[in-house]
């Protein structure tokens, strides 16, 4: 599975690049799923949707995820998206 690539464009020109660093840290992603709540609450609670959807805590620790990672790789978000769909 390929890193996911954000497309930009630039004088008309359409370029790839990596997800930006910005995009893959947790409490970022947690609050794109859980807008209008606390940084904390978010935290909470996308770390316990992790937990409680069947097969996704397994899907992540296989490639390599850990409970306290602070930034995820573009490959964990993409399986995060997967299970849960897009924010």
């Amino acid at each position: 599975m390929s890193p996911r690539i954000t497309t930009i464009k630039e004088k008309g020109t359409p370029r790839k690049r990596p997800l930006s660093r910005l995009k893959t840290q947790f409490g970022n992603i947690a609050m794109r799923y859980y807008p209008g709540r606390g940084y904390k609450t978010a935290l909470r609670l996308f770390r316990q949707e992790i937990e409680l959807t069947r097969g996704l805590l397994d899907a992540l620790q296989a490639i390599g995820y850990r409970d306290s990672q602070r930034v995820l790789t573009p490959r964990q978000v993409q399986v995060i998206e997967d299970f849960l769909g897009e924010p």
